[in-house]
């Protein structure tokens, strides 16, 4: 719902204050597995165990009853039970310590990922279209082994030993991983008999996909049902959840932890975007990252203390509470080195609760994806292994732009209501069916905003485009590699760069405007000849075209090449330029102005007025000053330039009675400057809460 009487037009989601209660300091603890391993849980106190998570100041944390490699940390009597665990309960022992300490615990289970099943059951490991497995060679160590969802014995061992940890130990919720058809597709004799039964191909990918994501569906609403029959409190908890279809699932997703540790193949993109589509549905979201210097399975790897105070800072700056994985060894013993610093940053976080409890995004503008179900909406790589998404780099691509010009927004699936929304922009690559192009037209008629790119603006993909003034408008795509913009009227304030052609570094449609077809902003110039490129790396711009690269077309901005991708991938500072002209003319007046660099990151949270405090709008500033990457492009967030001087400007119509930087407790000047509230934050070394407070 839109906020009443405060700023009209933006949205402020209140099914997100609501929710249940939940911890802000989460630790999921990878306990190793190895059967080979004699030493399991052999030093595990649990005084002692409890103590170091409460130094920590950590109030929650996630532990296996049933690990990765297939087995039970707890006398279990279906097991199988951890070889070298002896007598010894580890998880009933950390269980009671834990709540005795006041720190909720949830069990993990991991569904398709379990080595042991995987080599006793060959019949539920998922196929590839080669007949092959995700299994590793014998020679080498076994990793994920990929068990397909739709066995329904394979269902019944997880029911069987999550109604045992259930019975035996009161716990606070369960937390299931792997979840997930591995690559959206299986061809086991199991798949192919339920599609062919049902009169489908089982090779067509679309249909695999869409079946994978029913059995995905089927199975978490089973377990989720079993949870809750026999303890109603608990929290059910799934692994990946921040993908396409999420809308279908909604009926038994509680809450969605973002796995992405962003030096383990994730990246510093990934958890924003994903949690920002996450958070759309009114769902609770938790960041998870690592103390790992690289991912899991790693030893003597310590993350440096400002980086990790840098990611929870992002999380929370995001609406998002925080988890961290750490892997203590199978001895059971936590180490020193690891708590000081997990307790550092989450001491902070825990001084900034009062600030970040039924604190609300505040957003002004959307990203709206759709596609196949299960797609993640950014790539990542976890074994250094592309994982891709549908959307490749386009829709990573148009919210690095919008962040980066401070730009509040939601990434939204094609069924929400756009009308939320001052502005909606559109990735480079989604498809836009007759339903969604409909809907998006009945927004600019209403007033709404819209920027679209390249094949965002392809009708189906067909040759026709969707915005009704440019019905007839497409002359096909760009036959040439490569191909250069002149701008017509963008960046008329800087004349140096009249009549140079800026390359687009990606793939273009060429338009003809009709009559009454807006107007156009900047023209496409072509090679003459692609071999003329000779030794050079493109080809030189030569014809300048009348085919239109930009168009303005009443609240529409069109662009006629993959902004979007070509930003992700390439950088190049003139897809910023173009896009924030147009975003000036679309938003003039955006929520919050600043002077912030481009590294840094501007979020806004919204709180209720309460006893002890009037209504509060919060500006979050993280800072991310990395070092220059290595070659493996980690940045590393340890050595933060100071931002001096920062002034922020935020543009709401309500009553401000003072302001101060939440984390110091600093009071900030305050001056109404027009219809903004402003002040001047003297210095932000990792990263900063603005509170303007009634």
């Amino acid at each position: 719902m839109s906020t009443s009487g405060t700023t009209a037009g933006l949205w402020i989601d209140e099914r997100l204050r609501d929710l249940p209660s939940r911890p802000w300091r989460k630790l999921h603890l990878a306990v190793g597995g190895d059967p080979r391993d004699p030493s399991i849980g052999h030093d595990f106190d649990a005084e002692s165990f409890a103590a170091t998570l409460t130094g920590a100041h950590v109030n929650a944390i996630v532990l296996a009853a049933k690990n990765i490699d297939g087995y039970c940390l707890y006398p279990s009597e279906i097991g199988p039970v951890h070889p070298g665990l002896g007598e010894l309960d580890l998880l009933g022992g950390v269980i009671d310590a834990c709540h005795k300490s006041g720190i909720a615990v949830y069990p993990y289970y991991s569904y398709c990922w379990d080595e042991y099943l995987a080599d006793r059951h060959p019949e539920w490991l998922v196929w590839k279209r080669d007949r092959s497995t995700y299994l590793a060679p014998f020679e080498d160590e076994p990793f994920l082994s990929a068990i397909c969802l739709s066995h329904e014995d394979r269902m019944q061992l997880a029911l069987d030993v999550t109604a045992e940890v259930l019975t035996r130990y009161a716990v606070d919720g369960i937390w299931f991983d792997e979840v997930f058809p591995f690559g959206g597709e299986c061809f086991c004799w199991n798949c192919r008999e339920i599609l062919a039964a049902a009169g489908k191909d089982p090779f067509d990918p679309a249909v695999q996909r869409e079946h994978k994501h029913q059995l995905r569906t089927e199975a978490m609403r089973k377990l989720s049902e079993h949870v809750h029959a026999l303890a109603p409190q608990a929290q059910v908890d799934f692994n990946t959840q921040a993908v396409l279809g999420l809308r279908d699932r909604l009926d038994v997703v509680e809450n969605v932890d973002i796995e992405a540790l962003p030096t383990g193949g994730w990246g510093y993109g990934y958890f924003p975007l994903h949690a920002r589509f996450a958070r759309s549905f009114g769902l609770s979201v938790y960041g998870m990252t690592g103390k790992f210097h690289h991912s899991w399975g790693e030893y003597g790897g310590l993350k440096h203390p400002t980086q990790l105070r840098t990611e929870l800072a992002c999380f929370l700056a995001q609406g998002s509470r925080c988890d961290i994985g750490e892997q203590p060894g199978p001895a059971g013993r936590l180490d020193a080195a690891t708590y000081a610093t997990i307790g550092a940053a989450y001491a902070e976080v825990e001084r900034l609760e009062p600030h970040l409890e039924c604190a609300v995004p505040v957003t002004e503008a959307a990203i709206v994806v759709g596609g196949n179900p299960l797609a993640r909406l950014a790539p990542v790589s976890i074994t250094g292994e592309l994982v891709p998404s549908q959307h490749g780099p386009s829709s990573g691509g148009i919210a690095k732009l919008l962040t980066e010009c401070q730009i509040q927004f939601d990434v939204v699936d094609t069924a929400t209501e756009l009308e939320r929304y001052r502005l909606i922009c559109l990735p480079d690559s989604l498809e836009v069916d007759d339903e969604l192009a409909a809907k998006l037209e009945a927004y600019l008629d209403g007033g709404g905003k819209v920027i679209a790119p390249h094949r965002s603006l392809r009708l189906g993909g067909s040759d026709q485009l969707w915005p009704a003034a440019l019905r007839d408008a497409y002359r096909g795509p760009v036959p040439y590699g490569d191909v250069y913009a002149r701008l017509d009227g963008i960046m008329s304030d800087r004349p140096e760069y009249a009549g140079f052609d800026f390359a687009l570094f990606g793939a273009a449609d060429r338009w003809e405007l009709p009559a009454g077809g807006g107007e156009r902003l900047a023209r496409l110039v072509e090679p003459e000849l692609e071999q003329r490129k000779h030794a050079w790396k493109s080809a030189p711009p030569v014809n300048l075209t009348d085919f239109a690269a930009v168009v303005a077309c009443g609240g529409l901005a069109a662009i006629s090449w993959e902004i979007g991708t070509s930003y992700f991938q390439n950088g190049y500072w003139f897809h910023r330029a173009v896009f924030a002209e147009l975003l000036d003319q679309l938003l003039p007046e955006p929520l919050v102005r600043t002077n912030a660099p481009l590294s840094a990151e501007v979020t806004v949270t919204h709180q209720q007025a309460e006893n002890d405090h009037g209504e509060r709008w919060i500006v979050h500033l993280v800072n991310y000053s990395p070092l220059r990457s290595s070659p493996q492009a980690i940045e590393f967030l340890e050595d933060p330039i100071p931002l001096r001087d920062v002034e922020v400007a935020l543009a709401v119509d309500t009553t401000v009675s003072r302001a101060y930087e939440a984390r110091s407790g600093d009071e900030l000047e305050l001056i109404r400057v027009g219809e903004r509230w402003t002040v001047t934050v003297p210095s932000i070394e990792v990263a900063a809460m603005v509170v303007f407070e009634e």
